[in-house]
């Protein structure tokens, strides 16, 4: 029994030893937490009571469900967006309010869920989980509105669009190609962290997305701010565009912070006006 817990003892020791080694000796990366939190059921409800949505859940796991909300079009053939959202304590209200001035007064559906512990979704984000959970969004979509990938429009907004990279990357893997990806102010290279009494020995969740893009087919928008005060700067952004080559068209908008492209005119026509041509290449309706 001594034996037992000296080995737990010192696997323990080797994990925390390795973590700070990590977090201290390992090159200088942003570092955020994790922005869970729970929404009051009244505020879901006046939020999934907008004209048009209506709530929307997916089991992604045993015991893990996400919340969500979901406005379905009029024509049985429209397209959709599905949104995946930023490291927000809002997830719902800012991403639906989002999506809903893409769309404007065009007949597309409109499709967001809360990730792991955020928006009173069950579970604790972890990387591994998120991503898996973020194709299981997609395809679930798919399913349940019986839509052919290449019409929904996957959009993705910080983190999420490191999560939509790996949803579009595996769906494709899959032969679920989806219609278009945008990405707006979306990560590359940064550390997500659950906060904790030790968050700042926890060498965290690694959210690298160009190793991801090899997965991705065209075409991609890639939305940056010169000013994106949340990743210092255009770099990131820059390098997802520049890694993806041809497939991507990169749009930088001067004096643009990062959560401002959310509310940006600029960004959303330019987003508008990318997933029409999509639509119009591939033939479907508007």
């Amino acid at each position: 029994m001594r034996r037992g817990w000296a080995v737990l003892g010192l696997a323990a020791a080797v994990t925390l030893g390795t973590g700070i080694c990590t977090r201290f000796l390992g090159r200088t990366r942003l570092r955020f937490p994790y922005l869970t939190g729970r929404l009051a059921p009244s505020e879901y409800l006046r939020l999934s009571s907008q004209p048009g949505w209506s709530a929307s859940s997916v089991a992604v796991a045993p015991g893990i469900r996400l919340q969500g909300l979901i406005r379905r079009p009029k024509s049985a053939n429209a397209p959709w967006i599905l949104f995946y959202p930023g490291n927000d304590a809002t997830q719902l209200r800012r991403g639906q309010a989002f999506i809903a001035l893409v769309a404007g007064e065009r007949d597309w559906g409109l499709a967001l869920y809360a990730d792991r512990g955020y928006d009173s979704s069950d579970g604790t984000p972890h990387l591994r989980e998120l991503a898996a959970d973020a194709f299981e969004i997609f395809a679930q979509l798919c399913a349940s509105e019986r839509l052919p990938p290449a019409a929904v429009h996957v959009v993705g907004f910080s983190i999420g669009g490191h999560l939509a990279v790996r949803a579009v990357g595996a769906a494709a893997q899959r032969n679920l190609r989806p219609g278009s990806l945008s990405l707006l102010a979306s990560v590359d290279d940064i550390v997500m962290v659950r906060p904790s009494f030790w968050a700042r020995l926890d060498p965290g969740d690694d959210y690298q997305t160009r190793p991801f893009l090899a997965e991705v087919p065209g075409p991609v928008l890639v939305v940056q701010g010169s000013e994106d005060e949340a990743l210092r700067g255009p770099g990131q952004g820059r390098a997802i565009a520049a890694a993806l080559g041809d497939r991507a068209q990169y749009v930088e908008l001067a004096g643009l912070g990062h959560n401002a492209l959310l509310e940006s005119d600029m960004a959303i026509a330019r987003l508008q006006t990318f997933i029409e041509a999509a639509i119009a290449s591939s033939g479907a309706p508007h």
